[in-house]
Parts: C-alpha cells; structure tokens; sequence
C-alpha cells in the first residue's frame, strides 16, 4: 500500500512538472516585421493599446480627492433630517449611510403604542423612499424622553 501510494505521489509530481514545461513555450519571443515583441496576450505594447489605469476619488472613496467635489454623503444625511423634522412631532436623530443602506433614527414626543409605532415607521420609510430613492433605508423610530 505504502508503494502505491509513493507510486501516485511521484506520479502526480511528474504531472505537474509537465504542465509547466508546456506553459514555457506561451513565452517564447517571436519577431514580426524585425519588432522582437513576447507572445503573450497580456503583453499589449506592439499595439500602444495600453489600458489608462488612473485613479479617481469616485472610483475609490479612501483616495484623497482633489477635484473640489464632495464624495461623501453629507447631503443625504441632511435630506433625511429634513424629511424627519417636516412631520410634526418628530426630531431627528442618528443618521448613517453605508453604501446603498441608510439607518434613520426618528424621535417622537409622548408615548407611543407598538402599532402606533409601526405605523410612524411606515409612514416615515415612505417619505424617505420619495426623497432618496437610491438607498435601502430603515427607520427606527423611538420616544423621545427629553
């Protein structure tokens, strides 16, 4: 048993030296027109169809932006306040945005029965779906004690 095994251990050893000797032939260099150039499909110089790799602040938020734009979600935010603070009764609280989701906290005065609740954070959800229609947005709506 100890043999068959050592036996499909080399043979699998030999298999995987092959495979690499047959990937060695992908670069070997060619000429064409008296331009020595790789032969390889990731070598695209022959052609200057060179990929422009630059970077931006929108396409990575951790890049320091230089354009004068805001890239940050400050005027969601302050939409979603706004939408909170026009239904009398009501104080906004925390709001965070995280990609396509934002968390609203609303506060309203007095006590509030559970379906009274429900029904405040479904009518809040609504209004907020009509001003921000780009997020996934959950409302969260609790008494305010102050």
């Amino acid at each position: 048993m100890k043999k068959l095994s050592v036996f499909l251990l080399m043979l699998a050893f030999m298999a995987g030296c092959a495979n690499n000797q047959a990937t060695e032939s992908e670069y070997d260099h060619e000429t064409q027109d008296g331009v020595s150039f790789i032969n390889n499909d990731l070598d695209r110089t022959e052609d200057n169809d060179t990929l422009d790799r630059t970077m931006s602040g929108e396409q990575n938020p951790n890049f320091i932006n230089f354009d004068g734009k805001r890239l940050d979600n400050q005027d969601d935010i302050d939409q979603a306040r706004k939408v909170v603070a026009a239904h009398e009764g009501y104080r906004p609280g925390a709001v965070w945005v995280n990609g396509e989701d934002m968390w609203v906290t609303a506060y309203r005065q007095g006590n509030m029965t559970h379906q009274e609740k429900i029904d405040s954070q479904g009518q809040l959800h609504k209004d907020l779906i009509k001003a921000l229609p780009t997020y996934h947005i959950e409302v969260k709506v609790q008494e305010d004690r102050t």
